[in-house]
């Protein structure tokens, strides 16, 4: 008997098609993509989200958030710095200081059937939408080469 993942039992044992082992691999990058950080209590680093955002001071012609300025001595809220606001969303993960390099190292992590991967995030429709492509080779023996497309409404 083998397992898979997700996980999948099946008897007797066979060996998975590469359309199967393809669907997977879409199916567990779509879980990490789409869950937030810390929502599973097993490994609290597993997921990826846009989070912590004051999206009031976010801008689309830069692809930035823009660090918080200091209204004054007293507000602590405004004195709170978030490093992460400083990160471009659109960019490919060969650049620091982009979330897609943030998502590369967590595919890296999590995915060890995918080798040599890339992480590319575009906005569309004036930052509306972001697309998420992740593109690498499949280690199925054959260096199968794999591309993953998804796309997520961010306000």
């Amino acid at each position: 008997m083998y397992l898979k993942r997700p996980l999948v039992m099946k008897y007797p044992a066979t060996v998975s098609e590469k359309d199967g082992f393809k669907q997977s691999i879409d199916q567990f990058l779509d879980l990490i993509i789409s869950s937030e950080r810390s929502s599973f209590k097993a490994d609290e680093e597993l997921g990826f989200s846009l989070e912590d955002f004051r999206f009031e001071i976010y801008s689309p012609e830069l692809g930035v958030f823009h660090s918080v300025d200091k209204l004054s001595k007293k507000d602590i809220i405004g004195s709170i710095i978030d490093p992460l606001h400083d990160y471009k969303i659109a960019g490919s993960s060969i650049n620091a200081g982009t979330f897609a390099s943030n998502l590369k190292e967590t595919i890296i992590q999590y995915e060890t059937r995918l080798k040599d991967v890339q992480v590319n995030m575009d906005l569309l429709n004036n930052g509306t939408v972001l697309l998420v492509s992740v593109s690498g080779i499949i280690k199925d023996g054959y260096d199968t080469q794999y591309i993953f497309y998804k796309k997520i409404r961010i306000w």
